[in-house]
């Protein structure tokens, strides 16, 4: 039964492939099939046995995000239908549109399914490949500028990825991710390698200090590919890191995440909180939730637990969030946040969405990132002290702060304009919500997934 552990990838690989029959929206109509039967494939291999052959590395943590992965493929699939609509002038049509979503997801799913920190790495690699034209799907100069922008950053990034890997290669001669994790104490090369590792699969998932192509691609993306990109892509970055965690458990590489993690938190909360434009303002926020998240990977034990309630709470509220600024988008006609007024009357389904939204990937209670941060600060304060962790809490209330009080002006005030017929289409943004509402009461089945997994 070892072949079902490659549907996720072969399913949706097919389905990106059959995109390429000119048949007029017969792209939709195999992508949802995809992504459904992806899903399916997804939860069956949740309950299957942990898979260490065949070029396999399928554990606890791995299954939480192939569930994470298929879930919001189908809401991402679904919503772009819809939305792709709204969109005049698109850089190609939309089978292509299509076809590169689907080849995205299948990038997504090998790597965290391979057991080889060199596949591991193409796979990372495969996600820029068929991700960078997604940036420019509304044809325009400043998404096209977002796209190179985010090719060369996140490229340079791998680049120093593909160092820390050969430098793996030269401490243990192996690549094989279940050999690595059971490998003898690291050696000076080794620790090297994992530094180089945060700091290049860092790139990929938001981290300071090669943060800076997320705004810019968060903020030109078409709704649902940025939703793509913060709630999947980044945290398959994070799965990374976890892994060369893992391999390198050393107090100084520890150490070193904290400080980036750290630093991720400090430089998001003061840019969201100053920012003009909505989009952009929710990829901070992205940033700060990986830097968050990044903390408990390097702090362990219960803190693991809370970043991956943070990344699954993440995943489902701030896609959502992206598919609610789409709709703002297509009826307002403007991404800067003092031109949107009134949305809860010229767009209530939209409106309140956005508003439980933003309080969702801000840490609001009962949502999962609050308790996720919660399960980290505890952590925080017995390795770092108080002062330490008050200094982290105070900047994630600043960007509370900052970014509910603009939605809410957004939401809330008064319309300055006449809105009529505004498409209020939020069904798919509320089942993502109440997706990650769940995430709170589904607390003990993550900690059965990750028995065994959480860096100690």
């Amino acid at each position: 039964m070892i072949w079902i552990y490659y549907l996720p990838v072969a399913l949706s690989g097919i389905g990106g492939l059959l995109c390429l029959i000119p048949k007029t929206r017969f792209e939709e109509d195999v992508s949802i099939v995809a992504s459904f039967a992806t899903l399916g494939a997804s939860i069956l291999i949740a309950f299957m046995p942990d898979a260490s052959s065949f070029g396999l590395y399928v554990d606890g943590f791995s299954k939480l995000m192939q569930l994470m992965i298929s879930a919001v493929y189908v809401l991402t699939v679904i919503f772009s239908i819809h939305y792709l609509d709204h969109i005049e002038n698109k850089l190609f049509q939309t089978n292509l549109y299509f076809l590169l979503l689907n080849w995205f997801v299948v990038s997504m799913f090998f790597t965290v399914m391979v057991d080889n920190v060199g596949l591991l790495w193409v796979g990372v690699e495969a996600t820029t490949v068929t991700s960078a034209l997604l940036i420019a799907t509304d044809n325009n100069e400043v998404a096209v500028e977002a796209t190179w922008r985010y090719i060369v950053i996140v490229s340079t990034g791998l680049t120093i990825s593909l160092l820390a890997t050969i430098f793996i290669y030269g401490g243990f001669h192996t690549l094989s991710l279940n050999a690595l994790l059971q490998a003898p104490q690291a050696t000076k090369i080794v620790s090297v390698g994992a530094l180089l590792g945060i700091i290049g699969y860092g790139t990929k998932g938001g981290i300071f200090p090669m943060h800076t192509w997320l705004p810019d691609a968060h903020g030109r993306a078409p709704a649902p590919v940025s939703a793509m990109f913060s709630a999947v892509l980044l945290p398959v970055a994070l799965y990374t890191i976890v892994r060369f965690v893992q391999i390198v458990p050393l107090e100084s590489v520890r150490n070193f995440a904290v400080v980036l993690g750290s630093l991720s938190v400090i430089v998001a909360s003061l840019m969201a909180f100053s920012q003009r434009y909505y989009k952009r303002m929710f990829a901070y926020s992205s940033i700060e939730n990986m830097g968050v998240a990044l903390i408990g990977i390097a702090l362990g034990g219960n803190a693991f637990i809370g970043s991956v309630i943070i990344i699954l709470t993440h995943a489902f509220a701030k896609s959502a969030a992206f598919f609610l600024t789409g709709n703002v988008l297509a009826g307002y006609g403007t991404s800067a946040i003092k031109d949107v007024k009134g949305v809860s009357k010229t767009m209530p389904l939209t409106g309140y969405s956005l508003f439980f939204a933003s309080l969702a990937v801000t840490g609001a209670p009962p949502f999962g990132t609050f308790f996720g941060e919660l399960l980290i600060m505890t952590r925080m304060i017995s390795v770092y002290g108080a002062w330490f962790t008050i200094l982290i809490a105070s900047f994630l209330v600043v960007a509370f702060i900052g970014i509910n009080y603009r939605i809410v002006r957004m939401v809330f005030s008064e319309p300055d304009g006449q809105y009529k017929h505004l498409d209020d289409n939020a069904t798919v943004p509320i089942i993502g919500l109440a997706v990650a509402l769940s995430i709170t009461f589904l607390t003990p089945v993550i900690y059965m997934f990750l028995r065994g997994v959480a860096v100690k």
